[in-house]
C-alpha cells in the first residue's frame, strides 16, 4: 500500500520518519483553523465613530452558515451550534443591513428554536456554556430578537450554581477560570478591575473572544489597549480574518503531540528536534504545574500531559502539584469546578511515577475506581473537553490496561462492534481523528497479548493511510472549548501515532 498526497509512492516505513520530522519542526504555539464563534467577537469591534474595525469578518460568517441555517462545527454539537449561532444572530440583528442579512438573521434564529430542544442530546456542554449563553439571550432580549427564551431559562440556574463556585465579590480581581469566558459578564464587570488581569500578550486568559469583548467595552480601545489591539490583529492576520479558541497554547500543543508520538513509538532518532520543545515544557513548569497557555492559570490536566511527557523523556520531573487536584473521589482539572474529566483523571494515572511514593497507590486506586465507575453502560467513556466518546475511551483503554487488564473486554467489544465496513470509526460520521483513536486503543489492548482480529487493525490502518494527506490543515472540529475546534497538530499527530504503532506491531507488510 502507498501513502496517497505524495507526488511519488512511499511506503509507510519511509513516511513516517518523514511526516514527524515535519510535524516536530512545527510551530506548535498556535492552532490552524478560526471558529465561527470566537471570530464573531471581533466582528463586534467598532470603531469610535461607529464603523466596523474588521468589516470584512462579518461577509466571512455569512459565507459560512450550514444549509440548516446554524453556525459552528461542522458535526452536530447541540451547544456548540446554538451558541456560535446566536452569537451570530446578534451580530446580524446589530450589522445586518441589507435584505439578504435579515433573511439570514431569520433563518439563523429559527435553527436556535430547533436546536434549542436538541441540548439534552449532547453528552457534553461546551465550556462556559452556562454562563456564555444567559447573557447572550439577555443581549437578543434587548435588541428584540425572536427567541426561545422561557425553553433556556433553566440555564439562568446553571449559572448562578456555577458563578457560586467561584469567588464572585473577586471575580475579577483575581485570576479565575472565569476570565476565559469574560464576554459573559462584559455588562456587569469594572473595566478597570478586568483590565489589570489581561496577559503579558496582551489577550484576557489566552481567549481571543473574551479579549474583543473586553475591547468593546472601551471606545478608544486601540488607543487604551495597543498590546491586546495586536493580540487580536495578529491572530486575524493569521487565521484569515478570523480567531481560534485559544491562542496561544503552546503548552497543550507540545504536551499533547509529544504524548502521543511517545504512544507510537516515534521519538527514536529525534533528539535535536525534540530538545527545543522538552526545553519550552521544563521551563515552563512551575512548582504549581501549567495550563494551556504560558499565561493561563495552571490546570491538572496540562500539568499531568506534560510531567508524563518529560518522565518518559527521562527528565526528573516532581508531580506532586498534582495532589492539590485530589478529591474525595477523583481528581479536578480546575478549582471550582462543576464536573471532573474523565482524559485529565486518566493522564493523572500516566504521570503517576512522578507523584510522591506515598500518594501512588492511594492515587491509582481512586483514579481507576472513579474512571470504571463512569464507564457508560455500552462500554465507552464520555468527556468535558472532546465530543466523540472515541478520545476518553482510547485513552481509558492505553492509560487502564496496565492497571485494570482484565476490565477491558467490554470496551473491546464496543470498539469492534462500531467500526465501520470501510475500517473507519466517528460518532458523526467518519473521520482519520476517531479511527486513528480507536486504532491506538486496539493495538494497545493487542499488544498486551489480548486477542483482537488482525484484519480489524489492518483495515483500520488501511483507512488511515488512504484518507490522510500529508500536512493537513482541516479536520472537522471535535474538541471542546467555548466552540468546538481541531487542534490540527494534535491530530495529527494522533494519525501518526496510530500507524507508527501499526508499524511497530505488524511492519509495512499487509498494507
Amino acid at each position: 500500500m502507498v501513502i496517497k498526497g505524495y507526488a511519488h509512492a512511499v511506503r509507510l516505513s519511509r513516511y513516517l520518519p518523514f511526516a514527524v520530522s515535519e510535524l516536530l519542526r512545527t510551530d506548535l504555539s498556535l492552532l490552524t483553523q478560526p471558529t465561527d464563534y470566537d471570530s464573531s467577537w471581533a466582528a463586534y469591534l467598532v470603531e469610535e465613530n461607529g464603523s466596523p474595525s474588521y468589516p470584512d469578518v462579518l461577509p466571512t460568517l455569512l459565507e459560512r452558515q450550514h444549509p440548516d441555517g446554524g453556525w459552528g462545527s461542522r458535526v452536530s454539537h447541540s451547544h456548540d451550534r446554538l451558541l456560535t449561532t446566536l452569537a451570530v444572530v446578534l451580530l446580524l440583528a446589530r450589522f445586518g443591513n441589507r435584505r439578504r442579512d435579515k433573511e439570514r438573521q431569520a433563518v439563523g434564529e429559527h435553527y436556535i428554536w430547533r436546536v434549542a430542544r436538541e441540548l439534552d442530546h449532547d453528552g457534553q456542554a461546551t465550556v462556559g456554556f452556562e454562563l456564555l449563553l444567559p447573557a447572550l439571550l439577555e443581549r437578543g432580549k434587548r435588541m428584540g430578537s425572536n427567541l426561545p427564551y422561557a425553553h433556556l431559562r433553566r440555564y439562568e440556574t446553571a449559572r448562578a450554581k456555577k458563578l457560586n463556585l467561584l469567588p464572585s465579590e473577586r471575580i475579577f480581581q483575581s485570576t479565575t477560570t472565569a476570565l476565559f469566558s469574560l464576554e459573559a459578564f462584559v455588562d456587569d464587570i469594572d473595566l478597570n478591575d478586568a483590565t489589570s488581569l489581561l496577559q503579558q500578550d496582551g489577550s484576557m486568559a489566552s481567549s481571543p473572544s473574551a479579549t474583543a469583548a473586553l475591547l468593546g467595552q472601551a471606545a478608544d480601545w486601540r488607543v487604551r489597549f495597543p498590546r491586546s489591539t495586536g493580540y487580536l490583529e495578529d491572530l486575524l492576520g493569521r487565521y484569515d480574518g478570523g480567531l481560534p479558541a485559544m491562542a496561544p497554547c503552546g503548552i497543550f500543543a507540545r504536551a499533547w503531540v509529544l504524548h502521543y508520538l511517545q504512544h507510537g513509538r516515534l521519538l527514536s532518532g529525534y533528539e535535536s528536534l525534540l530538545r527545543p520543545h522538552y526545553r519550552y515544557l521544563r521551563e515552563h513548569l512551575a512548582a504549581g504545574g501549567v495550563g494551556f497557555s504560558p499565561h493561563v492559570f495552571p490546570d491538572a490536566d496540562d500539568t499531568a500531559v506534560t510531567l508524563f511527557v518529560l518522565h518518559n523523556a527521562g527528565y526528573d520531573v516532581d508531580g506532586s502539584c498534582l495532589l492539590q487536584y485530589e478529591r474525595d473521589d477523583h481528581f479536578a482539572v480546575y478549582p471550582g469546578e462543576l464536573d471532573p474529566s474523565i482524559s485529565a483523571n486518566l493522564h493523572i494515572l500516566e504521570a503517576l511515577e512522578t507523584l510522591p511514593a506515598v500518594a501512588r497507590q492511594r492515587t491509582r486506586e481512586k483514579v481507576v475506581g472513579y474512571v470504571l465507575g463512569a464507564r457508560q453502560p455500552g462500554g465507552y467513556w464520555e468527556d468535558k473537553w472532546h465530543a466523540s466518546v472515541y478520545y476518553p475511551t482510547s485513552q481509558a483503554v492505553m492509560a487502564l490496561l496496565p492497571h485494570a487488564p482484565g476490565r477491558m473486554e467490554v470496551t473491546l467489544d464496543w470498539l469492534l462492534s462500531t467500526q465501520h465496513t470501510d475500517g473507519s470509526w466517528g460518532q458523526y460520521g467518519p473521520t482519520v481523528e476517531e479511527t486513528a483513536l480507536s486504532l491506538l486503543a486496539l493495538l494497545s489492548y493487542y499488544r498486551a497479548n489480548r486477542c483482537v482480529a488482525q484484519e480489524r487493525l489492518r483495515l483500520a490502518a488501511r483507512y488511515l493511510i488512504a484518507n490522510e494527506m500529508p500536512f493537513k490543515d482541516d479536520y472537522p472540529e471535535l474538541w471542546i472549548a467555548k466552540a468546538l475546534y481541531a487542534p490540527t497538530f494534535v491530530i495529527r499527530s494522533i494519525v501518526l501515532a496510530a500507524l507508527g504503532l501499526y508499524l511497530d506491531t505488524f511492519g509495512d507488510k499487509g498494507l
